[in-house]
Formats: structure tokens, sequence, C-alpha cells
């Protein structure tokens, strides 16, 4: 990919910016307690997003980041990658492997070492996987065996179920996504197009009552794609992304399971 560089084009500033960091910059999760047994992070996520500026990054240097497990692939609707998310915000992790709810459950604590890793932005989301192919059109690959996540990927028994940041119209911004956040008084106010029975399956359009309007999407492999959108009043979580929704640029809620849509506030 014409947009990939070595690392090494950002060292200096990457260098200067993880030690300002340590020293009190910005704080961001890593466990307070069982710190000896947790290997620690020493970059906030928000930061080395920050730091791409939008390019994809081949890393060549000794930075780890850390992070809770935010979504689960049991529903079907994120497929092959993981979500984690520090103080700072979110990253996507590109496992490449499937039932990842059973290797990283929701709420787990993990380290990631991103010597050798490729890391962009997908959807407004930090991605972390392996280098993609020159003709690819994503910033990254799948890690795609168990041999290879584990080398960069350390899970460890602290556990903490992150709550989804509530949040409203005005509060959208790129940093938030990745994050898992949550949106209510929301309601249904137009089918995808390839949608034509009140369904999950695709981007469907929700509005508040001020007519602002977000983007939910289901994957069509989705447990629950086929099952009937509410049409009162409902309250969203979910992974919030951004992108191209019908040619037009929006916010996107990816709902990790039917549960994350419930009526009432």
């Amino acid at each position: 990919m014409d947009c990939q560089f070595h690392i090494s084009h950002l060292l200096a500033c990457m260098l200067c910016s993880t030690i300002f960091i340590m020293s009190g910059c910005k704080k961001f999760d890593e466990p307070a307690q069982d710190s000896a047994t947790a290997q620690a992070a020493n970059i906030a996520i928000a930061d080395l997003h920050t730091m791409l500026g939008g390019r994809t990054v081949i890393i060549d240097q000794d930075i780890i980041i850390g992070g809770y497990v935010t979504s689960s692939d049991k529903a079907s609707n994120f497929h092959r990658t993981f979500m984690i998310e520090d103080a700072s915000g979110g990253a996507e992790i590109m496992a490449g492997l499937y039932d990842l709810h059973n290797i990283y459950p929701e709420g787990s604590y993990l380290t990631i070492s991103l010597a050798g890793c490729a890391v962009g932005t997908h959807y407004g989301i930090l991605q972390i996987g392996t280098e993609a192919a020159a003709y690819s059109n994503y910033p990254t690959d799948y890690f795609a065996s168990r041999v290879l996540l584990d080398k960069h990927i350390k899970c460890y028994d602290l556990h903490h179920t992150v709550a989804p940041k509530p949040i409203s119209f005005r509060d959208l911004q790129p940093s938030l996504c990745g994050r898992l956040v949550n949106m209510q008084s929301l309601h249904i106010t137009r089918l995808s197009p390839s949608n034509e029975n009140g369904e999950w399956s695709g981007y469907n359009i929700f509005a508040d009552n001020e007519g602002n309007t977000i983007a939910v999407y289901t994957s069509t492999f989705a447990s629950y794609a086929s099952q009937p959108i509410p049409t009162q009043e409902v309250s969203i979580t979910g992974i919030l992304q951004y992108g191209k929704v019908d040619g037009v640029d929006m916010y996107i809620i990816k709902m990790r399971d039917e549960k994350d849509c419930f009526a009432g506030n």
C-alpha cells in the first residue's frame, strides 16, 4: 500500500510522546493491582491513533497497548475481529479466527506487543493486524493463526466489564470511534435499501426526536439479522464507527448482539 511506511519515520515523535505520556500526560487503563503480573502498556490507544495521522504504519519498535475486551463474536456481527478499549479510546484487533469470545471473553484484560504489526485506521477506528497486500483496500490484514496471536497478545486473569459511554448526537466526534457507546431515545426512520421487511440486516438509519440520524449496522451473517427492528423508541449500544452509508459519510453503531437494542431508555 502506498500509504504504508515504517515507524522509524515517526520515531523521534513517538519517543518524545511516549515519554511525555508515561510522565502523566494522559491516564489509560493499566491494572492498578497485579501490575507485576500484567505487562505494562507504554502508550495510550488514542495517542497512538493520533500519531498515525490516518496513515498505515509497520511498527518496528517495542510499543505496547493494553485494554479490556468490549466486543463478542458470539452473534456473528463481529467477524474474526474483536475490540479492546482503554480509558483513552478503542482499537480493533484483526484476529482472523472464529469463536473469539472463547479466546478473549468480554471484560478480559490483555496487552498487545505491536512490534512487527501493521497499524492503521478503518471506519475511524485504530486497527491492528499484519501488513496488507499492496492491492488490498484495507489498512491491515488478519493475524489468522493462534500462534501469531499468542506471539503478540497476552491475556490476563483480570476482568472488568466496560460500561458503554452514554452519548448524544452533540457528543459525536472522531475520537470516540472504537469506543463502546450508548445512545438513547432513538427510533427507526429509514431501512437499508436491501431491507424491505423491517429486519436488522444492513445499514438501517435511526433518528432522535430532533431529526439527527445515525446508522446501525448488522451483518447478513449475524444470528439476529432476520429479526424485526423494534418500531418503538429504543436505546442502542455498540461500537462507534464512521464511514460511508449509501454514499454519505456518517457515524455508525455496530451492535454486538440483539440485546444491545432495547425498548425505552
